[in-house]
Parts: structure tokens; sequence; C-alpha cells
């Protein structure tokens, strides 16, 4: 989570309580589930104590791993000048015995000094049955990315980007343009809409995820096109 709730309370702390007999277990966890994410923003450290194992293990949307008694300790309001809530969408449960799965997202508004944020994210937790009733043992983390905006582009400029750029002797990917649309088909592949977001930027329609390129040489000629992956460059070269 970026933005105020990282700072204040890493959502990842979880999203139960140890939860008495009452109802389904399913409904039980859901829930206490949900109460737990109205606990973040009033940073309830009690709620958060009782919830999770202290020696469970927790990971957060960055990929940072502590136990819940580290969590605990985390655990505050947000500051003045913030509001905003959490709020569980799609839940889906899972009981094996006395473990019990619950996967759902996470839809979080964040306001900060008449600013709106909203970022969704998506959790999976997993609990353990004990005579007190259910606890949180573990939980896992991750941002749904969102596609980013298309950019107003003069589509002639696209014509710079057409031909054909190689992976390999063998692969290849053949750059075309439809009027105001512009397109990309690999080897073997079916063909992929290309998004503009920027002066030779540019996004996969559906696959927010990664970002495609073009790198001009000194004169300004486009030589390449740049597949890149979390930060991992993948270079076709212009035939």
């Amino acid at each position: 989570m970026k933005g105020a709730l990282v700072l204040v309370l890493p959502l990842f702390v979880a999203y139960s309580t140890v939860v008495e007999s009452r109802g389904s277990d399913a409904s039980q966890l859901e829930h206490a589930s949900q109460a737990l994410l109205d606990a973040v923003t009033s940073g309830d450290k009690a709620v958060f104590a009782q919830t999770l194992d202290p020696e469970g293990l927790f990971s957060d949307e960055d990929g940072n791993v502590r136990t819940g008694a580290a969590v605990v300790q985390e655990v505050r309001g947000l500051p003045s000048g913030y509001s905003g809530n959490l709020r569980m969408v799609d839940p889906r449960v899972r009981i094996l015995g006395d473990v019990g799965i619950v996967a759902f997202d996470v839809a979080e508004t964040l306001e900060l000094f008449g600013q709106r944020l909203s970022t969704r994210f998506h959790t999976t937790d997993v609990y353990q049955r004990t005579d007190e009733g259910w606890q949180l043992v573990a939980s896992q983390m991750s941002v749904l990315p969102r596609e980013l905006s298309r950019a107003a582009v003069d589509p002639t400029v696209f014509d710079d980007y057409i031909g054909t750029y190689r992976l390999s002797p063998e692969i290849s990917a053949r750059i075309w343009r439809e009027d105001d649309q512009f397109f990309m088909q690999r080897t073997g592949r079916a063909r992929e809409e290309l998004i503009p977001i920027g002066n030779d930027r540019f996004v996969r329609a559906g696959a927010p995820r990664g970002e495609r390129f073009f790198r001009r040489d000194n004169g300004g000629k486009v030589v390449a096109l740049v597949d890149r992956r979390d930060n991992n460059d993948l270079i076709w070269r212009r035939d």
C-alpha cells in the first residue's frame, strides 16, 4: 500500500480475529476479516493482538515478511489530515478441517488533505482453529495494478515505429497501424493492441504490469523495441 496506510500500518497485518464459535465458519471469518479492516484506520491494537499468532508469518505487498508479534507492534491509527476505509470485496472461503483459507480483494479509499487515492489489493489469509476460536497464522498481500490511461497522441507518430523487430533469428514481431490504433504481433501469437501512455511509451491492452517503449538513436530514428517486465528488459532490434 502506498501512501498513508503504509506509514501508519502495513495492510498485510491481518483480516481476521480469534473468532468465537457463532454461525458458520465461513461467515465468522468473513465478518472478522471486515471487522479487522475497519480496525486498521482506528489503530485498535487490542484487536490485532488477539488476532495474530505471534509466530505467524505475514507478507506485505512489498515482499516484507514479519511475525505476528512484530506486526502488532506497528499498529497505530491514521495521522491528522488522513481518513480512509478498507472494504472486503468478493471473499471466497475454503474450510479444510481446522484450517480456514480466505481469499479476497481489498478496496482502499484514502483521503489525504482533500485528495483521494484509490487502490485495490488481493489478500490470501490462512487461519487455524484453536480452543479459543480461529486465529490468523499467515497472510499474503499483493497490489492489483491498474491499466494506465491512454495518452492523447497524434496517430501519425506511430508511423515511426512501423516495421519488424527481432528477438532472435526465429522470433520476430511486426508493428503496424490501423487508423488511430497501433498493433503488435509476434511469431506464433495473436495480435495485441498497444496503448500509448506517453512519448514512445506503450502498454499492452489488458496487461498493466509491463511496458513497451521504442528506443531511438542519436539521430532520432527508432532502432529497437524494449519490452520491460518488472524492471527487466527484453530488447527487440529493428530489422
